[in-house]
């Protein structure tokens, strides 16, 4: 029976470590988390997993098979660098750091790199695993040119919650772009990215509301287009925080876009925003080569390959998949296999400490207004 043992134990992390124990052969064996009355509550139906609030003392007094990190951005490091100390295998969830000094400690740590599942769900969904076949086949010559958008139709939460407070995630380029920058170097297999350029805007979600104001205490929240009631009429899914997103102290940029050479002098072109909502969310990417352009949104779960040279065009249709389009299912499949020793990683730390630094240098040269060599 391989053990798992759990550092943070949020909203994201819960579900997938019950993906985890739900497979045969695993079992819960120890959670650390400070909320810890609300996380016995969530595993009672585990009845020998030990809880802690203190993560080294666990790693000390039980033996583990893996580690599950899930705790807030600003710890991944921390706890990865600790779980590093105990040689376990280990899923990490992005972004793997939020600042240079955490960036310069996992590459460190890079002698684990392929016992490190890093939660890069997008380039192990079935519809990146596609495209990355039609590129390697050829069929659409070298690629010469990628455009890449994630227009984040349930970005109020960036406003809303704790996810404000860049002091915790570092802002939106390590929030987002992490995944998406990710999962276009996956699919550039062959070469490498060399230098970054990006600018950022805050046209939206800026006000002159008092620091620390609270929707429940606004007087404006009847006209409020941001205000809870007011969004619930929307028929918006996704759930409101109560810090006022008009406030001089909300943080975060509501759009950015950036691009990338990479090592054959090639460049790709990406843009994030946090203002379309409903239909108007789109993720997804373009991929332009001499012989053909394949084009994918994960949000209609579709794949096109148009021929430059014939009038032919070929379409590939997926089912849209839970959790990250699919990609969760994948990712927890592959931790159990590094566990059982029988994979290696496919979404590796070296790729984690990678995308962070393409982040970290996107926010910087927008900062600075340069060019940045990675």
């Amino acid at each position: 029976m391989y053990k798992i043992g759990v550092i943070g134990s949020g909203s994201r992390m819960t579900p997938l470590v019950k993906n985890v124990i739900a497979k045969e052969g695993f079992e819960l064996s120890a959670v650390c988390d400070l909320q810890i009355e609300s996380v016995k509550e969530k595993y009672k139906d585990c009845p020998n997993v030990k809880f802690y609030t203190d993560a080294e003392k666990m790693l000390k007094s039980e033996t583990l098979d893996g580690v599950m990190i899930g705790t807030r951005c600003s710890l991944h490091t921390h706890f990865m660098q600790l779980a590093a100390k105990y040689k376990i295998p280990t899923f990490l969830e992005k972004p793997v750091c939020i600042n240079e000094e955490q960036l310069h400690i996992l590459e460190g740590l890079q002698d684990m790199s392929d016992k490190v599942v890093v939660s890069f769900p997008l380039r192990n969904t079935a519809i990146v695993n596609c495209v990355r076949d039609i590129i390697k086949s050829g069929k659409l010559g070298q690629i010469a040119h990628v455009q890449a958008y994630n227009n984040v139709p349930y970005a109020r939460c960036y406003y809303h919650t704790w996810y404000r407070d860049e002091n915790e995630t570092s802002g939106l380029w390590l929030q987002k772009a992490t995944h998406d920058f990710d999962y276009i170097n996956s699919l550039l297999y062959d070469i490498k990215p060399v230098r970054i350029c990006a600018v950022s805007s805050k046209q939206v979600f800026k006000g002159d509301m008092p620091a620390g104001q609270k929707c429940t205490d606004c007087p404006k929240r009847k006209e409020c287009p941001e205000s809870a009631q007011n969004v619930a009429g929307y028929g918006d899914k996704y759930e409101v925080g109560d810090s006022c997103c008009f406030a001089v102290d909300t943080g975060n940029q509501d759009s950015g876009s950036a691009i990338i050479e990479y090592s054959n002098g090639m460049h790709a072109v990406y843009s994030q925003d946090f203002i379309a909502r409903k239909g108007a969310g789109k993720r997804g990417a373009r991929l332009i080569g001499y012989y053909g352009t394949v084009e994918f949104d994960f949000v209609t779960g579709k794949v096109q390959v148009f021929y430059h040279n014939e009038d032919r065009t070929e379409t590939h249709t997926f089912a849209k998949g839970h959790g990250h389009f699919g990609g969760d299912a994948a990712l927890i499949n592959n931790f159990c296999d590094v566990v059982a020793g029988c994979d290696t990683s496919r979404s590796p730390l070296n790729e984690g400490i990678l995308s962070a630094k393409m982040c970290l240098l996107a926010k910087k040269s927008a900062e600075q207004k340069i060019f940045c060599q990675i």
